[in-house]
Formats: C-alpha cells, structure tokens, sequence
C-alpha cells in the first residue's frame, strides 16, 4: 500500500512538471551575483535537452567512455571537486582510472543511484543552464563492509554540451555509525 501512493506521488509529480514544462516557465526567486541586478535575473525552470546532456555526460563517465565524454563537454571543460580545485580532463580521466583500479585490486564494486535532476536558468542571457544532480553512491569492499554517501553535481550545460562540472560529496551514516553517535549523547 505504501508503495502505491509512493508511486501515485511520483506520477503526479512528473505529471507536475510536464505541465509546467509545457507553459512558459514562470521566474521566480532572487539572485545576489554582481553580474546581474536582482529584479532583472530571476531564475527558470531549464530545458529538458540540458538534462539530457549531463545525464549522458555522467553515463558516459559511470562507463569509463572518456571519448564520449570529450564529444559531450565543451574544449575547455572545468572540472571542481569538494575542495574547489580547478581540474583538466586529463586529470579526471587519470584520477577514475586509478580509483577503478584499486577497486579492482580490493574486490571492491561501486554502485550509483540517481535520485534527481533538475535545469535551472539563472541568467536567460548567457546562454547557460545549470543541471542540479544528487546521485547515491554506494560503496562495498571485499568484506561487504558498505560505505554509502550523497554526491552533489553541478553541470554547467550550454549549446549541448557540458562547460563546467563541479561535485561535493555528503557521508551517510550507517546504522550502526548512528547508534554509536546516540549512545555517547
């Protein structure tokens, strides 16, 4: 029964969006950017293109398709991490191929689950919409020990391809991680 109206409220709020999709998107909200005055750059809903965009983006990535990836970004793509440094494709490529491969020696897998997306124009004259992720990674060692945590993206998508990717990642404590954390309170 409660996956019933768990999937009735999914429909609904898909139905919800289309509908407002097919209207013109309304502007809402408020910006505090010194490019742009508050009045005139509210923010709207993007387009479905866009999400289509960093959604193969990020497939590509999952599959390790770094030529795909290179088709899908714009030449001069920016990558940041939670720390906020700057990274070339180059680097990301290497850095992916490393993590894969200690997985690999560890026996280790690693799972992702997209929980939503959504485009959003926050200046209608740059050209620019930004794709908001939030994806569930899940991590298991060769002891089924897990680690699961929430993993933030940012796509910055422009004429079908991505400019920028940023991410930032939040742990999720486990059962057991927040029973410890009650018991010391």
């Amino acid at each position: 029964r409660q996956m019933c109206i768990r999937d009735s409220f999914k429909y609904f709020a898909l139905l919800l969006v289309l509908l407002i999709m097919a209207c013109e998107s309304p502007t809402v909200g408020y910006n505090t950017y010194s490019w742009g005055n508050i009045s005139d750059f509210k923010y709207s809903l993007g387009s479905e293109s866009s999400i289509e965009t960093a959604l193969s983006f990020n497939e590509a990535w999952n599959e390790r398709e770094f030529d795909a990836m290179k088709e899908l970004s714009g030449d001069s793509i920016k990558f940041f991490g939670g720390n906020g440094i700057e990274r070339d494709f180059d680097w990301i490529k290497e850095a992916s191929l490393r993590g894969d491969s200690i997985r690999s020696s560890n026996s280790a897998s690693l799972e992702t689950e997209l929980k939503h997306i959504y485009s959003l124009v926050l200046n209608p004259d740059s050209g620019n919409e930004i794709v908001k992720t939030h994806f569930i990674y899940t991590y298991t060692d060769s002891l089924e020990n897990i680690n699961r945590w929430r993993q933030f993206e940012t796509f910055i998508v422009k004429d079908g391809v991505v400019r920028r990717w940023s991410g930032s990642g939040q742990d999720i404590p486990e059962e057991d991680e927040e029973e410890s954390v009650e018991e010391t309170e």
